[in-house]
């Protein structure tokens, strides 16, 4: 029987007995171990006594060289790309505004471009970006929505916490009036005697 390092490829002996009286197959593996190998559960796994020190296994590897890679340069508008936008904004832009749901975000994801193009687009031929009166409509109302919501569920919380210390007060209260009927009981008692 025979084991291999795996990092080196030194290899050992285990001097298979034919005949009557076999060793079992774990007396390999002491064998082996006594002359300072590690066996692993696979051949991947068994390290010769010089390299049986995790330290010394690591420096057996050699370091890929990595090549950094360079970004590609971000693509320019192109006539094609302005003519595209261009035409969206002619579409979807009022006279000083964009008209209802449209924005420059939406307007660049509409035509899966950058949302710079589209606002220096806009800037060069329609103007600014003039505000939709209904999404800034919606804005606004999402935002004081939120903070209601807010404040509200702090309230929920603060009331459930109340509620929670007004349970365990009540809880000490009962124990303790328990503890008092007791007592006026065994007074009674005693008074009529």
């Amino acid at each position: 029987m025979r084991i291999t390092c795996a990092c080196c490829g030194a290899v050992a002996y285990f001097p298979h007995q034919t005949g009557v009286n076999r060793k079992p197959p774990i007396a390999a593996t002491q064998h082996f171990q006594n002359k300072g190998w590690v066996v692993g559960s696979n051949p991947r796994k068994d390290f010769c006594p010089v390299h049986a020190s995790p330290a010394k296994r690591k420096g057996q590897k050699a370091m890929a060289d990595t090549v950094a890679t360079i970004a590609d340069k971000p693509r320019e508008m192109s006539r094609e790309d302005r003519r595209i936008i261009n035409d969206k904004l002619d579409e979807v832009y009022a006279k000083d505004a964009y008209k209802s749901p449209w924005t420059d975000a939406a307007v660049a994801k509409d035509l899966g471009v950058p949302r710079d193009w589209v606002a220096q687009v806009r800037e060069q031929f329609f103007g600014p970006a003039g505000s939709n009166p209904l999404y800034d409509e919606f804005l606004k109302e999402t935002a004081q929505m939120e903070v209601a919501f807010r404040t509200c569920e702090e309230a929920t919380t603060r009331a459930e916490k109340a509620a929670a210390e007004q349970r365990r007060a009540q809880g000490d209260l009962c124990k303790a009036m328990d503890s008092y009927r007791a007592l006026a009981r065994k007074v009674e008692r005693e008074i009529s005697r």
